[in-house]
């Protein structure tokens, strides 16, 4: 449900700038619906490790059972239901169609998907109870929200900020990852109401007067020859709209290993907890 509402709120966008937006909007809205799996998995993990913790008294139970059973149990259901998630929301949205595109957004979303299942795990394991649970989530969700480069981009970050949090944010890497992977090389075409308008002085065309800086600059003339009436679109190829948040298509493969790592951090860091985590048997 959740997919065909955001899909259809930007359905088929085109290549024009205001397209470009709406597509990063998409994207970024999509990475924000994953943290509804964070509390979803918490309570079921809360109740079984309760079980886990009476049965323990038995020795019949042991620790590495209960971690591999409550954390791979979960990930079946993740990969289906953010599969699902990915055929109604990616062409309903109509982002790009390239094979190898459509393959990397799928991967990224996955891997995102397994990564909020295991970080609800995470913050689950050291919470004595749902609520306490629920307390914690925002303090987490909204770091690696704020500061993932969508809503403040990195420049206009505070330095104290993007020093550190920037880079310790997961949905930076899976942003910049799906966005690149987007906009990649996507050809840029304003509609009329999105042009910048200017006339050039008397006896000039557009591309005498503006052509020198749009050369160094981003975005192109749609009417070069023109006297009268320049229009100017800010931007020519996907690209130029990212590299002004510091992204790089290069990044992609980077990106996704770095996830791969964070997903690590919160299994290993769940486990752990198991372990020596005592629970209330009673």
């Amino acid at each position: 449900m959740c997919a065909l509402i955001v899909g259809f709120t930007f359905y088929r966008l085109n290549d024009g700038a205001v397209d470009l937006q709406n597509k990063v909007f998409a994207i970024f809205e999509c990475s924000v619906l994953s943290i509804l799996v964070i509390n979803q998995v918490q309570p079921e993990f809360l109740r079984q490790r309760q079980y886990y913790g009476r049965e323990t008294s038995t020795n019949q139970y042991g620790w590495r059972a209960f971690a591999a059973a409550i954390i791979l149990t979960e990930w079946p259901f993740s990969f289906v239901t953010n599969t699902v998630f990915f055929v109604c929301f990616y062409w309903t949205v109509g982002l790009n169609s390239i094979t190898d595109r459509v393959g990397y957004f799928y991967i990224s979303y996955i891997i995102l998907g397994l990564f909020s299942l295991t970080l609800g795990q995470a913050i689950a394991s050291f919470s004595p109870n749902d609520i306490i649970a629920a307390m914690f989530n925002p303090i987490f969700t909204a770091m690696i929200i704020l500061f993932c480069g969508v809503t403040i981009p990195y420049e206009q970050m505070p330095k104290f900020w993007r020093r550190w949090m920037y880079w310790l944010s997961p949905y930076h890497y899976y942003v910049e990852g799906v966005i690149t992977n987007d906009l990649h090389g996507s050809q840029i075409k304003c509609r009329n109401n999105e042009f910048f308008v200017f006339s050039p002085p008397d006896g000039k065309t557009c591309n005498e007067y503006a052509g020198d800086w749009v050369s160094k600059a981003i975005g192109y003339l749609n009417n070069p020859d023109a006297t009268d009436n320049c229009q100017y679109c800010s931007y020519k190829v996907g690209d130029e709209f990212y590299t002004s948040l510091s992204w790089s298509f290069n990044h992609r493969w980077r990106n996704i290993g770095i996830l791969l790592g964070f997903i690590v951090f919160n299994v290993v860091f769940t486990v752990v907890m198991i372990r020596i985590y005592k629970v209330n048997k009673r």
